[in-house]
């Protein structure tokens, strides 16, 4: 049986934690019954870093799930992660699908559901000739909360995370840098 590589993994949390304030009181649980120790070896690397100052409580679930391997629950969002035939990825982030790769480059835009929001991130990114490599809109309901997830081909500057910040119905912009 091939060896699987979760190098992936470390990178996803890498990018978790540019995005979260807290590292205080993080949980993985460890959805796969294979691999457990390297999954959780390769995930909490990615997120404390070479300080190791922080503790990740780790846990294992007694079901087997399809494609999915962990949860991460952080400063109160929860992360799912999962792996299929092109390798691993977020999968969900607080109930809101979407696929963020490793290395992405990109923004995660939480705002109120309303029409045109493709449209008005898409248009500020190309702007400033910011290519979008993929997109994922997901939502409550219609008319509710919502996450919009744009992957793109370089980083995402400062000044672009202000002006999207200021775009109609928009809580909060991350950058996954």
């Amino acid at each position: 049986m091939p060896m699987t590589d979760f190098s992936g993994l470390q990178q996803l949390t890498s990018l978790i934690r540019n995005i979260e304030a807290q590292m205080e009181g993080a949980k993985l649980m460890i959805l796969t019954h294979e691999h457990r120790e390297e999954i959780a070896r390769h995930m909490v690397e990615g997120l404390v870093g070479p300080s190791r100052e922080h503790k990740v409580r780790i846990e294992t679930s007694s079901g087997e799930y399809m494609n999915q391997l962990a949860i991460l629950e952080i400063g109160g969002n929860k992360y799912t992660f999962s792996k299929d035939h092109q390798g691993m990825f977020i999968s969900e982030i607080n109930y809101y699908t979407c696929r963020i790769t490793p290395n992405s480059h990109g923004i995660l835009v939480y705002h109120q559901d309303y029409p045109g929001v493709i449209h008005d991130v898409s248009r500020v990114l190309a702007e400033n000739k910011i290519n979008i490599s993929s997109m994922n809109v997901s939502r409550e309901q219609k008319g509710k909360s919502a996450l919009l997830v744009s992957l793109t081909d370089e980083e995402i500057p400062q000044s672009l995370l202000s002006r999207l910040q200021q775009l109609p119905q928009v809580q909060q912009v991350l950058s996954l840098q």
